[in-house]
């Protein structure tokens, strides 16, 4: 098998030097026309040299970015869930590619130093298989013992789920859980697409802990639109309070008005930000439950505005700029450029870190984070250095992101107990929770 080199017709020289380097690293390459037997019908050969591939590598420039060909050759290899990496040769960002290649691994080759080359060459000598149903002796399902040792790799867990509402209870019941545990300190609320599907699953079990679920915890929320009233529709602010926080009220079950810290777009004598920061710093976030679009931007920071991870990764609540494209992971229509963000140092100093992968859209950053090295291009990556993260999602998530070794628990409950174990053994809170 061999690595499928796409490129467009005006990189013929570039593609020949890359794939003599390649050879002289013990990797076989495929690549037009090269390697289309005389004769034969150009677009089958094509189709079959991806699907027999295994990995494929763009030479990315901005004539590959408007080419038909080369996009058609990144759809093949996305439906044949092989790895997709590219080699930017020109300061140029993807933009009609950029669905396909914002959650892939990439490297900048603009000084065309081979030696720039190495990491590449380190991942194609061990690519990652495509991803396969969970065979039966590879999901433990065994009682969790109270000494188990920690798994190796990342994330810490997988806890895969039949279907989303179940996926959701658990996240659920691990957030009161904790809430009874933790009274001098904050839970972080997610405001992305999946925060709706855990505030549901809130309210249906919110009864078991009857009469106060989140005991005398703090609750803020992760993001929100800059300069926008909490009552704008599209506050994130206003989502979690008409989801979650009236209808807990409605119930005789909501938190009081001096738990809730959310984040508000407004500065007005009272700065949110700094507002924020004081109640982190006094009650530090006991979990924090994070949705990342399937592209990879968490928490207002969005794919290809960072190049130093070490530039981002202790940020406390700040404020984030958007750029155009960007916007449209927070809201298209909201009317703000940026967003105030709890911080990704915030989210992986939790003890408890989990992230909501409920639908099938977030496999491919799922398996991205997974399966690559970090990088500050897809900010979503850098939660790999929390090392007691849990991803909470389903059986078809797992499969699709060729998670190798997922938990499936047989209920919400038993899902929840896996959970909190594996946050307790991060040591950073007083005590474990107690059991039920």
């Amino acid at each position: 098998m061999a690595v499928f080199i796409s490129y467009h017709s005006s990189k013929k020289a570039v593609v020949q030097h890359l794939a003599a380097y390649f050879a002289r690293h013990t990797i076989t390459t495929w690549y037009a026309p090269r390697d289309v037997p005389p004769g034969s019908d150009w677009d089958a050969e094509i189709s079959r040299a991806i699907k027999n591939s295994t990995a494929l590598v763009l030479l990315f420039c901005s004539s590959a970015d408007s080419s038909m060909h080369v996009k058609r050759e990144i759809l093949l290899a996305d439906k044949a869930r092989i790895p997709i990496y590219w080699v930017r040769l020109e300061k140029v960002e993807p933009e009609k590619l950029g669905y396909f290649l914002n959650a892939t691994q990439w490297i900048d080759w603009l000084d065309k130093r081979d030696t720039t080359l190495d990491t590449l060459v380190q991942d194609l000598k061990s690519p990652v298989s495509p991803g396969r149903v969970l065979e039966p002796n590879e999901i433990d399902r065994t009682a969790l013992p109270a000494t188990e040792a920690p798994v190796e790799g990342w994330p810490a867990e997988f806890i895969a789920f039949e279907n989303e509402r179940v996926a959701a209870d658990a996240a659920a019941h691990s957030y009161f859980r904790i809430a009874q545990e933790s009274p001098d300190r904050s839970l972080v609320l997610p405001t992305g697409r999946a925060a709706t599907q855990l505030f549901r699953g809130m309210l249906r079990v919110a009864g078991d802990y009857a009469p106060r679920p989140f005991g005398d915890a703090r609750l803020v929320s992760d993001t929100e639109a800059f300069g926008v009233h909490e009552r704008h529709y599209t506050s994130r602010t206003r989502h979690v309070v008409e989801t979650l926080i009236e209808p807990l009220n409605e119930k005789g079950l909501g938190p009081s008005e001096s738990q809730l810290n959310l984040l508000t777009g407004q500065i007005t004598d009272d700065d949110p930000i700094l507002r924020t920061q004081r109640v982190l710093r006094l009650w530090p976030p006991a979990v924090h439950a994070v949705s990342v679009s399937p592209a990879g931007e968490v928490l207002g920071y969005e794919v290809g505005s960072y190049s130093d991870p070490e530039e981002i990764v202790s940020d406390g609540c700040r404020i984030v700029e958007l750029s155009e494209q960007g916007r449209k992971y927070i809201d298209p229509n909201q009317p703000s450029r940026s967003v105030i963000t709890v911080g990704l140092g915030t989210a992986l100093e939790s003890p408890g870190l989990m992230l909501l992968g409920f639908d099938r859209s977030k496999a491919r950053i799922i398996h991205q984070m997974a399966h690559y090295p970090e990088t500050a291009g897809i900010p979503a990556t850098l939660l790999r250095r929390h090392d007691h993260a849990v991803i909470v999602g389903t059986r078809a998530v797992a499969e699709a992101a060729d998670i190798k070794k997922a938990r499936v628990p047989a209920s919400a409950e038993e899902g929840c107990e896996w959970i909190l174990h594996r946050f307790s053994q991060r040591g950073r809170l007083s005590s474990p929770w107690s059991a039920w």
